[in-house]
């Protein structure tokens, strides 16, 4: 039997941020019904830097609500760009999940504490079992794309050049200079 949440990982250690509130919280029924609200309930799942943002409809009624994840302290940052970057020759584009305990081995946190993720939404403030169904739907994203679990948690980046945000894959257009772009490069 393959696990719906926490797959992988890298799922896993985001599974277990929310362990901790499910076993210190009331005994009521949140984690059924939040894992049942990211089951179903859940749609447009989007993800920016350090913001999760969706809509979720329960009982008729939408709510647009975004999770705000910390980031990663400096010196944080700096190990996991070493350590990632050590391990990139001998992966693909996934990460692969012996770096989970690699970086926790170095001290870096997969996870915020759940107390420091921020949650804002349209209708008012967002109840319990709204953020731990997203953190649930957010499992089963990271599951699938581990490097989205790494992006969460890094700072956002801007170009000093084109003022917007940088992306690793992506080059700014302004960045492109159309008299040299198919220019044949003769070494």
């Amino acid at each position: 039997m393959t696990r719906e949440f926490g797959a992988t990982a890298w799922g896993r250690a985001w599974l277990k941020m929310i362990e901790p509130v499910l076993i210190t919280g009331p005994p009521d029924r949140d984690l059924p019904r939040a894992r049942a609200l990211a089951r179903r309930a859940i749609e447009d799942l989007a993800i920016e830097t350090n913001q999760v943002t969706v809509r979720l409809t329960e009982r008729g009624h939408e709510h647009k609500i975004t999770l705000n994840i910390p980031t990663w302290n400096r010196e944080e940052q700096n190990v996991v760009a070493r350590t990632i970057g050590q391990a990139a020759s001998s992966w693909s584009s996934d990460l692969p999940d012996h770096l989970v305990t690699e970086l926790t081995s170095a001290g870096v946190s997969i996870t915020p504490p759940i107390g420091e993720i921020t949650a804002t939404s349209d209708t008012g403030e967002a109840s319990r079992r709204h953020v731990l169904a997203i953190c649930y739907a957010l499992v089963q994203k990271v599951d699938e794309d581990p490097v989205v679990a790494v992006r969460l948690r890094m700072p956002r980046v801007t170009a000093p050049h084109s003022g917007g945000s940088a992306s690793d894959d992506m080059l700014a257009l302004a960045d492109i200079d159309p008299r040299t772009f198919y220019a044949t490069i003769i070494l």
